[in-house]
């Protein structure tokens, strides 16, 4: 006892001292402590939150931060994100009730470390600057270049001063996307009724309008021109407007003007007709010439090369470039750099009018490059600005719709609908349709914009300028380069660790495509980081095991199209990610960590061979599911999808049974692969419907032994790709109540092979059809085949309408008895690519005598052997044709391009 008291008689006289007292309390109080810490950040943030809102409020549209006030915001940020990290910490189980040593030195520490936490909290509330907002800095004006260049716009004023001339025409709009010359057009077109009194126009009123130009001011301009009292208002215009001859000029409006509330005379009022009344007027949408109810449109576009190079030269200090022929290649691809856009041409061009070594030339190609316009001086403060107004314009939730697509450069459709929804820019949806719809909407609204432009009505693009714009904007306007970082890889792989991998701390979103090898090492977390796309990458294998223990905040992961073999176990660190897409990779399992990502809404996980059953205790524990997509070669187990139809809105599966595929006819069905069914017949009303907010967009029947009949009836289908493969009983596809271009009205791909079909005549008239892939069919001898003692609609087909109207490439593969594509004259369209292979007894080409006006635009791949052997009723259309003769091997050639185009569709 005595040594008892002798051991324990110091320590209770050490515990009575405040220091020792205030350690131990860091030991056996660290919650209550860290309940301080999460109070006082809570606070922090609810003021960071006022700030925000007051940011988003649309008082404060388009005006910016000031710099105090984003690094005290920045600040806030890492603050947060060290109070996050600390109570994982704690959380993980290293603090643990119990007298281990190691559990008090952790709970010391961490107490130790919230208390300093606390006091810089404290002192960042005590130190906010004074809210201020800075005024977005106005666009300096680009001074007009007289020197007007372009056939268009001689060719838009003989076209402008027609429609002046025609009586019935009473309104014209005239549109295009900022820059591209509407306001010049609209000055020629004043000056040449200045000069020309056979227009007979009394007054000719050039009113400049603007974004959010008041009526009164539009008022004041017109009365002024008219030479009234500064106060004139609408009843004094109009009483000298309409016994008289007029045109009104209207630059630049943004949307739809009241004119009769300006005291213009309705120029379709019959009562005046004894008068010319006329109004023109520009705008950067295609909806305001609808809501302006324009008789005529004229759409303004950019230059051809060769009239854009005349405008560069012209803003250039051309003697210098003209003496140094090296110079004149490099300025000539610094124009290129500005797509043909004259406001760009004509900014670029002053800019660099004092650039005359080759030197500094290839500097600012390389700095184009590389970032931009805006390295050059004084485009940024000229160009962008001015273009930003069409952004502006656009409602909140499209303008970052544009953003995301614009940075794409080019992207289909269907990938960008994918991303929107990913990212939760459509907003609600019931089902894919409405989402589809949603997003279609937005997109032509985007194209009437001229922000975004389609081709072939897959893709969509910016102008190059236009990427500049979102470029900019994405980086706060130039203040913030590193919160989107967007990188484009050429086929040479590089290590993305060799570019500054210190920006991703501060970055929202990263982009990358292209062929990259090595994930960099995050020595700091990316807090910030919301959105990662690494995408198009066949050199990308491995994911770093703590790559993803960096990014806690990732909502969005898109891996696609790379060769990743599998998802580290650190996956289950994104516990606020939304959208996982690893589409087209090496990975044949889902990982059991994805169980633990609670708010996963997309699962995107289409074309992973060998991927089979998706385990059932995935499925039951992501409850918050909304598209689901294993398609082609995984599926889900049925009372997997009972337990999440509440909330899922597409699915994509193979189905291996037919007591399944009934079942699923009350699932939202978007991508179906039907695999070794034991069905005699299948018909799309009763068992492809999906009538229960489905949406197919993808089938693939492949290997259906017993399968003779496809029976088409009902309404018409949404599927965009047709896949039948292995089929080798099918013989007939029999139609019910709509026509197949009716049925198919936007089936973009056809692949059949391996089936005994013996007439294709239903392919011929799809409105949409782009791509046509026919191979392996022993049986068939001509491809379309129209019998002339038969009704034609039987065959699906009307003699007015055209053949293969949207038709890109075709592709004929080992077709044995191949003796004719068609019994009659097709009309192929322009620029049709047609490959050939193994159909030894195709002797002749449907080709009707001078197709394609001359020009070589139809181009024909196969052997040489073949091509010269081909027989032909005219001896004039080879001329007409352009031959392909590949070196490598066909069958490979095939190969990589019906691959290149399944993929497009899938993507």
């Amino acid at each position: 006892m005595f040594l008892v008291n002798l051991c324990l008689s110091p320590l209770c006289s050490c515990m009575q001292s405040p220091v020792v007292r205030q350690d131990m309390s860091y030991v056996f109080r660290t919650k209550e402590k860290l309940d301080d810490l999460k109070n006082a950040m809570e606070q922090l943030l609810a003021k960071r939150n006022d700030i925000k809102r007051l940011l988003d409020d649309p008082q404060n549209k388009g005006k910016l931060l000031g710099d105090e006030l984003q690094l005290w915001l920045r600040n806030v940020g890492e603050k947060d994100n060290k109070v996050e990290q600390l109570l994982d910490e704690y959380g993980k189980g290293n603090c643990v009730a119990g007298s281990c040593s190691l559990n008090c030195f952790s709970r010391y520490n961490i107490s130790s470390d919230a208390i300093k936490l606390r006091r810089e909290i404290n002192q960042l509330k005590a130190e906010q600057p004074e809210i201020k907002f800075i005024d977005m800095p106005r666009p300096k004006p680009v001074s007009e270049s007289s020197k007007i260049v372009g056939k268009n716009i001689g060719t838009n004023l003989d076209i402008a001063r027609s429609y002046l001339a025609d009586e019935t025409v009473g309104i014209i709009g005239i549109w295009g996307m900022g820059g591209v010359g509407k306001t010049t057009l609209l000055k020629k077109i004043r000056h040449s009724l200045s000069c020309d009194a056979n227009m007979g126009f009394k007054h000719v009123l050039f009113i400049e309008a603007s974004k959010d130009i008041k009526m009164e001011e539009l008022q004041k301009q017109i009365a002024k021109s008219l030479r009234l009292e500064p106060s004139a208002g609408k009843e004094d215009i109009l009483n000298v407007l309409k016994s008289s001859n007029f045109v009104l000029l209207l630059d630049n409006i943004w949307e739809e003007v009241d004119l009769i509330g300006l005291g213009i005379i309705n120029p379709y009022d019959d009562s005046t007709n004894q008068y010319k009344h006329k109004v023109i007027f520009t705008t950067r949408s295609e909806y305001v010439c609808a809501r302006m109810e324009v008789s005529k449109k004229i759409k303004v576009e950019c230059l051809e090369e060769d009239e854009a190079w005349a405008l560069f030269k012209h803003n250039v200090n051309l003697a210098a470039i003209e003496s140094d022929e090296k110079l004149n290649k490099i300025a000539l691809q610094v124009m290129r750099k500005c797509g043909g856009l004259p406001l760009a041409l004509q900014v670029v061009g002053k800019a660099m009018c004092n650039r005359n070594t080759v030197q500094e030339w290839e500097d600012i190609l390389s700095l184009l490059k590389n970032s931009g316009t805006k390295v050059v001086q004084g485009v940024q403060e000229s160009l962008l600005p001015i273009l930003k107004f069409s952004y502006d314009n656009l409602p909140r939730n499209i303008q970052e719709c544009f953003l995301r697509a614009s940075l794409f450069r080019w992207q289909s459709k269907d990938d960008v609908v994918e991303c929107w929804l990913g990212l939760g820019l459509i907003g609600d949806f019931v089902n894919l349709q409405q989402a589809y719809g949603k997003a279609m909407h937005i997109l032509k609204n985007l194209e009437e914009s001229c922000l975004l432009y389609s081709f072939d009505n897959v893709y969509v693009r910016s102008h190059d300028v236009i990427y500049e714009m979102a470029v900019w904007i994405a980086s706060d306007c130039g203040m913030n380069m590193n919160k989107w970082i967007v990188k484009e890889y050429d086929i040479i792989p590089v290590e993305i660790a060799s570019i500054n991998a210190g920006n991703w701390r501060f970055a929202n979103q990263v982009i990358i495509r292209g062929e990259v090898e090595l994930l960099p090492i995050l020595s700091h977390q990316c807090s910030d980081l919301l959105c990662l796309m690494i995408r198009f990458n066949s050199c990308f294998k491995n994911i770093p095991e703590v790559f993803f223990r960096q990014m806690p905040n990732l909502t969005y992961l898109n891996l696609s199209y790379t060769d990743i073999e599998e998802l580290p176990k650190d996956i289950q660190c994104l516990v606020n990610l939304q959208y996982l897409n690893i589409s087209k990779t090496n990975i044949s399992s889902l990982p059991k960590e994805l169980v633990y990502l609670k708010k996963l809404q997309y699962l995107i996980c289409n074309h992973l061979k060998g991927l089979g059953k998706v385990e059932e205790d995935l499925m039951s524990r992501l409850q918050k599911l909304k598209v689901i997509d294993v398609y082609p070669s995984g599926w889900v187990d049925l009372e997997q999808l009972k337990k999440l139809k509440k909330h899922v809105k597409a699915i994509g599966m193979r189905v291996e049974s037919k007591e399944v595929l009934q079942q699923l006819s009350c699932f939202p069905i978007a991508w179906l692969c039907l695999y070794n069914l034991d069905i005699n017949s299948l018909s799309f009303d009763s068992t492809l419907s999906c009538k229960n907010n489905g949406f197919l967009l993808e089938l693939q029947i492949e290997s259906c032994p017993q399968l003779k009949e496809l029976v088409m009836d009902g309404s018409g289908s949404h599927l965009k790709y047709l896949n039948i493969s292995n089929v080798e009983k099918l013989q007939n596809i029999i139609w019910k109540g709509l026509l197949p271009p009716e049925f198919f009205y936007v089936l973009k791909i056809l692949l059949i092979s391996g089936c005994n079909l013996d007439n294709l005549a239903w392919v011929l008239h799809l409105p949409c059809l782009h791509y046509l892939n026919i191979s392996n069919c022993a049986e068939i001898e001509t491809l379309f085949y129209i019998e002339e003692d038969r009704e034609i609609q039987q065959q699906g087909v009307s003699e007015y309408r055209p053949t293969f109207p949207a038709l890109k490439n075709v592709f004929i593969t080992n077709l044995p008895k191949l003796m004719s594509i068609s019994n009659f004259a097709l009309d192929f369209p322009p620029k049709l690519s047609l490959s050939v292979h193994q159909c030894l007894n195709l002797k002749k080409l449907p080709f009707k005598s001078g197709i394609n006006n001359n020009k070589k635009e139809t181009f024909i791949y196969g052997a040489r052997e073949w091509w010269e052997s081909l027989e032909w009723d005219d001896a004039t259309i080879p001329s007409h044709l352009e031959p392909i003769f590949l070196v490598i091997k066909f069958h490979a050639f095939l190969f990589i391009i019906s691959n290149f185009f399944t993929c497009t569709v899938d993507s």
